[in-house]
């Protein structure tokens, strides 16, 4: 190892020895190799960029635990959420399962009470057609659909993708 700061020389070490069990982690929750080592990659980063913070830390490995961890929920929340308005956008029905639409009312929990957001899932996660979902809201389907087309927009403009 070449000289460098001492701070420099704790980070590299430390990333030595918990590579192992970072990527363990990382592949388990992402299941995909690249966004594992880039998400890991990424809370490095972050230590460095707040070394004083990591490096006074009385345990830094779990600083760096827990910094993969909000790495990775932003990393799957951001996806998420890009999936859910890319489908939305298309017209399209989301496939059932996956974890991210397990979760989903978590992923976007800053705009999941709203009216919108409820009406957009019945139809994108519920798979409820516009007939069941016109019926239930007791307006016609070409009403629904602009409904519908309104809450995406806002949606949209809220989540500023």
């Amino acid at each position: 190892m070449e000289h460098c700061e001492p701070w420099k020389e704790t980070v590299e070490k430390l990333y030595k020895e918990m590579y192992p069990a970072l990527h363990a982690y990382a592949l388990r929750v992402m299941d995909d190799s690249a966004l594992a080592e880039e998400a890991i990659q990424d809370a490095f980063c972050i230590a460095c960029c707040r070394r004083d913070q990591f490096l006074s830390s009385p345990n830094p490995q779990g600083w760096i635990m827990l910094t993969l961890k909000h790495v990775m929920q932003n990393t799957l929340r951001a996806q998420a959420k890009l999936r859910v308005l890319l489908a939305l956008d298309a017209g399209a029905e989301l496939p059932a399962g996956g974890p991210e639409l397990i979760s989903v009312d978590l992923l976007f929990n800053d705009v999941s009470d709203s009216e919108d957001f409820r009406l957009l899932k019945r139809i994108a996660l519920d798979r409820c057609t516009m007939l069941e979902l016109a019926e239930d809201l007791g307006v016609s389907v070409e009403a629904c659909k602009k409904r519908v087309q309104r809450a995406r927009k806002r949606l949209q403009k809220k989540l500023k993708l």
